[in-house]
C-alpha cells in the first residue's frame, strides 16, 4: 500500500492539482506497469488486495476512480468495486481482468457496480482513454453535487428561517439537534456530511405544523398526550413531498424515510444512511429526553437502556457530552413505572412543576410507588430516574 509520483521535482506541488487513481492488484508487476502508463498525468495509490483498497479510499477522500483487478485471493475485483458503489457512490470503478473474464465484467457493467472495464493486456491509449472518461465523469458528478449543496443549503436555511419566525422553539431545538450531529459526526468521522447536515435539518423542518402548546411541551419535557406523540412523530415525514424530487438527493431522502419510520428498501439502507438515520436519531431522543431530565448522564443511561439505539453512537455521545463511560455500570435509568420495591434512588423524582417528590438516596417503598403513582395521574413526573445498580 504506497502511493506513487512518477513527475519532476515539482512533483509534490502538482500532485494537489492532478486526479487521485487507486490501482489494485495482488501482482506487482501489473501494479508497475500502470504505474509507468499512468503516473505521469495523475497521483496514484497502489493496492495489493481490496482489504488495502479500501483502508486506503477511508484514508484518502480525493479519489477519483478505482482500477481493480478482477482475480484476487480473498474479495475478487467484482465485490470490491460493488463495496465501493455502496460506500464512495461518486469514486468511478473500472475492472481490469483478462479476456476469459469478458462475460462477467460486461454483465457487472450491466447491472451499475462497473463502470468501465480495460482488458489485460492493454495499450497505453485505450488505458489513458478510459481513464480519462471516468476522471470525467467524476469531475462533473462532483460539480452538480456542488452545485445541489449550494442550492439545497440556501433553500434549507431559507425554510429555517420560516421556522425561526413561526415558532422560536421549534426553531431553538432544531438548532441543538443540528449541532449535536455536527458534534457526533465528528466524533465518529463520518463521511457524507453535506447529506448528513441536510437531513438533519429537513427532518426538524416539520416543526412548523406543530401547534405552539405542543411544541412547548416537547420543548420543557412535559409528557405529550397520545394524539400530541402522533403530531411529533409525523414531523419528519412532512417534508419528503418538498424533497423528493430533487436531483442527486435520494440518500437525503431515505435517511428522512428511516427517520420517518419507514422500513428499508429490500437491500437494506446503503452505509452513509443507515449512519446518518443512527446518528440524527440519537441526538432527536437525547434532546428530547434531555428536555425532562436536565442531565446528560441520566438521559444517556436511559437511551441506553430504552431508545434502541445503535452501541457506538451513544458511546459516541457519551465522550460528546463528557460522560464517564464506567457511569451506566454503576446507575440505572428508569421509567417511573418501571419502578420496584426496595430500588435506590440515585437522582431525585420531581414533578413537571418543579417539585421534588422524593430525594436521591431513598428506598422505594410500596406507599411511596402509590403515592408517584397519583402525583403522575394528577401533576405529571419527570422521566426518567437513576436508580443505584
Amino acid at each position: 500500500m504506497r502511493t506513487e509520483l512518477y513527475r519532476s521535482g515539482d512533483a509534490e506541488a502538482r500532485a494537489k492539482t492532478l486526479p487521485t487513481l487507486l490501482l489494485v492488484d495482488d501482482e506487482e508487476s501489473v501494479l508497475d506497469s500502470l504505474s509507468m502508463q499512468l503516473g505521469r498525468d495523475h497521483r496514484l495509490l497502489l493496492a495489493a488486495n481490496a482489504d488495502e483498497a479500501l483502508q486506503l479510499l477511508a484514508d484518502d477522500g480525493s479519489v477519483a476512480a478505482v482500477i481493480s483487478d478482477m482475480r484476487m485471493p480473498g474479495m475478487d475485483g467484482i465485490e470490491l468495486l460493488g463495496r465501493i458503489q455502496d460506500d464512495y457512490p461518486d469514486v468511478m470503478r473500472i475492472l481490469h481482468t483478462g479476456f476469459g473474464d469478458m462475460k462477467t465484467a460486461i454483465a457487472a457493467i450491466n447491472s451499475g457496480g462497473v463502470y468501465r472495464y480495460v482488458p489485460k493486456p492493454a495499450t497505453r491509449e485505450d488505458i489513458l482513454d478510459v481513464v480519462h472518461s471516468a476522471v470525467s465523469k467524476h469531475d462533473h458528478v462532483m460539480a452538480e453535487r456542488d452545485m445541489v449543496d449550494t442550492t439545497l443549503r440556501t433553500s434549507l436555511h431559507a425554510l429555517f428561517g420560516i421556522l425561526e419566525m413561526s415558532s422560536p422553539l421549534g426553531f431553538a431545538r432544531a438548532g441543538r439537534i443540528r449541532g449535536l450531529v455536527a458534534e457526533l459526526t465528528d466524533a465518529l468521522e463520518l463521511d457524507g456530511l453535506w447529506e448528513l447536515e441536510a437531513a438533519t435539518m429537513a427532518s426538524q423542518l416539520g416543526a412548523v405544523t406543530l401547534p405552539a402548546e405542543v411544541m412547548k411541551k416537547l420543548c420543557d419535557g412535559n409528557t405529550l398526550n397520545p394524539d400530541e406523540q402522533a403530531l411529533v412523530r409525523g414531523m419528519r415525514s412532512m417534508v419528503l413531498p418538498l424533497i423528493k424530487e430533487i436531483p442527486m438527493m435520494e440518500n437525503v431522502v431515505s435517511i428522512v424515510r428511516g427517520l420517518a419510520g419507514e422500513a428499508p428498501p429490500p437491500g437494506g439502507w446503503s452505509g452513509l444512511v443507515e449512519g446518518a438515520i443512527s446518528v440524527i436519531r440519537t441526538a432527536i431522543e437525547f434532546e428530547t429526553v434531555f428536555a425532562r431530565t436536565h442531565d446528560a448522564g441520566v438521559a444517556i443511561a436511559f437511551l441506553d437502556q430504552h431508545g434502541g439505539l445503535a452501541p457506538h453512537v451513544l458511546y459516541a455521545l457519551r465522550l460528546v457530552k463528557g460522560v464517564e463511560i464506567s457511569a451506566r455500570n454503576t446507575t440505572r435509568a428508569c421509567a417511573i413505572a418501571d419502578l420496584q420495591i426496595g430500588m435506590r434512588l440515585a437522582s431525585d423524582v420531581t414533578a413537571i412543576n418543579g417539585l421534588v417528590l422524593i430525594g436521591r438516596g431513598t428506598v422505594v417503598t410500596e406507599v411511596m410507588l402509590d403515592r408517584l403513582a397519583n402525583f403522575s395521574r394528577v401533576v405529571g413526573l419527570v422521566e426518567p430516574v437513576l436508580t443505584a445498580a
